[in-house]
């Protein structure tokens, strides 16, 4: 998991997308790689994430984008 950014593929919703391989592509910053059955997470990828929001607009389902430091931040509030 990066230290500013997390990315999870929701393994049921991807599941159901044949397209779930087409993220690998998608991403300006090879966030996805070829894992077992479709596209799987690069976890030390993670940071380069730019939050461009391609992989969700593409699979709203399937993409979830977290930016822990907001998180983090709401939570001690």
């Amino acid at each position: 998991m990066g230290e500013f950014i997390a990315v999870y593929l929701k393994d049921e919703e991807c599941a159901a997308h044949e397209g779930c391989r087409r993220l690998i592509s998608l991403c300006p910053v090879d966030i996805f790689v070829e894992g077992e059955g479709g596209a799987a997470v690069d976890e030390e990828q993670v940071d380069e994430c730019t939050l461009c929001g391609l992989c969700w607009e593409a699979l709203p389902d399937a993409v979830e984008v977290r930016r822990l430091y907001i998180d983090e931040a709401e939570a001690r509030a």
